[in-house]
């Protein structure tokens, strides 16, 4: 093993392990201050997608990220799923003012930003603390399981021209941690569901979460960038650390009315 193949990673863990805590606390605390942090993460995310689609302007993306917070803050105040849809797309169709580049793209991932802060909002007052924490947790497994697996076994790519750093070994690997995750969610806690829809669920959930961090790789090859941002230390932007966590959430979000009935 290189030294260079491993010189992130120090910066990564310290920079994840202070996300981890605040996300703990924050989603045990919920009500508010889980409304007010996602409110945050969908503004900052916006400033870097208008940042990556419209270079020609720097006062774009901080309008971008206004709109995007005050969009966000509207939907979880609607209380009717006709109207925070409506809201979202609203949202997401002014976005498109705020890019020069790829303005189709920048639509489709606005609203999947949005459809994130929403969803994630809806899993922690809807299912509750755990439920969520499940989701991230099995997110994480997901990316830690493709780091790790990718570089101690490495092998063929997943999609090189896409992605040139990802394996398939690593995207296998992301399986199995995330399904150790829900191996452990099903040890210690009371929910009543199969086996085999619990493990069914936990693999579509980490392969959308591996779908949105191909699709951003994709974003990021046509904007010809590494990195969304430099806010987070050893992991680039808020984008390249939570583009797993909107694919994942929106697939969960879209068939979580069919959980109701496991």
């Amino acid at each position: 093993m290189s030294s260079e193949r491993w010189s992130d990673l120090s910066t990564r863990v310290t920079s994840a392990a202070f996300l981890f805590i605040i996300g703990i606390i924050v989603v045990w605390s919920g009500g508010v201050l889980l409304d007010l942090l996602l409110i945050l993460i969908v503004a900052v995310m916006h400033w870097e997608l208008s940042s990556m689609l419209n270079r020609m302007s720097k006062q774009a993306k901080w309008f971008s990220a206004f709109c995007g917070a005050f969009t966000i803050y509207w939907a979880l105040d609607n209380e009717s799923m006709f109207g925070w849809i409506i809201i979202l797309f609203i949202g997401a169709a002014v976005q498109i003012g705020f890019f020069f580049d790829e303005k189709r793209t920048g639509f489709i991932v606005s609203l999947a930003i949005f459809l994130c802060g929403y969803f994630l909002h809806s899993f922690r007052s809807d299912f509750g603390v755990g439920f969520t924490f499940w989701l991230i947790g099995l997110v994480i497994a997901t990316d830690l399981g493709g780091y790790f697996g990718g570089r101690l076994i490495g092998g063929p790519k997943l999609i090189p021209r896409i992605s040139p750093k990802k394996t398939w070994s690593g995207a296998v690997c992301g399986w199995v941690s995330a399904l150790a995750v829900s191996f452990g969610v099903l040890n210690y806690s009371s929910i009543e569901a199969s086996l085999f829809c619990i493990l069914t669920l936990t693999v579509l959930l980490s392969v959308a979460s591996q779908v949105g961090d191909i699709s951003e790789s994709a974003l990021k090859r046509t904007c010809d960038i590494k990195d969304s941002s430099n806010l987070i230390p050893g992991h680039g932007g808020v984008m390249d650390r939570f583009d797993g966590l909107v694919g994942a959430s929106i697939v969960l979000g879209l068939i979580s009315p069919l959980l109701l009935n496991i």
